[in-house]
């Protein structure tokens, strides 16, 4: 089983801006215990777009966005990833949106356990660079720098399939204006190479911030599918389409993501 890491933006940029960036993964939007080779670099250019029609109220019923069924709300973002292998367990990366707005420094240390389990650690800063308002004292919402943390399982049951699992703790420097401070984040993929080289990867991906107002915190959780296109020697392409299912306080939205991942010597 190839082993070349990748990792893909997914919907809405405030939600990939509140993880660990800059780190590989092995499928869609769950990071993988591997790490990048010693002294190599992944070069990553992706590109997400999603669509909303609904939201999810404070009850988590899916509430209709507009009064007609001939308007929709759209996202889209673009990016990059730079992940280097400074030791043999130990990848260092930066993300960032191309207008640049915001910066994403990334930490994974893989355990130097062998077997088909292996367990990692990962660890994250994220800040904001410009394109818009920052308040010191009273942050605009998503607009204040956060510390994350958290670890990863990655477990290959057989020469086809594998999964990994992932959960993450942020921590927002400031509370914003909407009453932020903290979430999680937790996914899961699984893949299986139904065809040589080519992996279909079905993932599950939840993501919680709290409220100073109980009633007001959100939560998302996502249906992820995709696949990722490994004939190539030195690079993967990864397809995905993620869809909202359940969720509180956010929209329900229909993605599509694609990603190229390139490993250089």
């Amino acid at each position: 089983m190839k082993r070349i890491l990748f990792i893909v933006l997914l919907m809405f940029s405030s939600e990939v801006y509140s993880q660990v960036g800059g780190i590989s993964a092995s499928k869609l939007a769950t990071p993988s215990s591997g790490v990048v080779p010693k002294n190599m670099i992944e070069f990553e250019p992706s590109f997400s777009f999603s669509s909303a029609k609904n939201s999810f109220d404070l009850s988590g019923k899916k509430q209709a966005l507009f009064l007609t069924e001939d308007s929709t709300m759209l996202f889209s973002s673009t990016g990059v990833r730079f992940t280097y292998g400074i030791f043999k367990n130990l990848e260092v990366g930066v993300s960032l949106p191309t207008d640049i707005s915001t910066l994403s420094f990334g930490l994974k240390y893989r355990l130097p356990v062998e077997g088909k389990l292996t367990f990692a650690f990962i660890s994250g800063y994220n800040t904001i660079i410009g394109n818009g308002i920052y308040v010191k004292r009273n942050a605009v919402h998503e607009s204040t720098s956060t510390m994350v943390a958290g670890f990863v399982l990655s477990y290959e049951i057989s020469e086809k399939i594998s999964c990994d699992f992932n959960a993450q703790f942020i921590k927002h420097n400031l509370t914003t204006s909407e009453g932020h401070n903290q979430g999680a984040y937790i996914s899961s993929d699984i893949g299986y190479y139904l065809v040589e080289n080519v992996d279909f990867i079905i993932g599950l991906n939840y993501n919680y911030r709290d409220n100073i107002i109980s009633a007001n915190s959100f939560h998302l959780l996502s249906l992820n599918p995709g696949i990722a296109i490994e004939k190539a020697k030195n690079f993967i392409l990864i397809l995905n389409a993620p869809i909202d299912f359940s969720g509180k306080n956010d929209y329900q939205s229909y993605g599509f993501g694609l990603a190229l991942t390139i490993l250089l010597d």
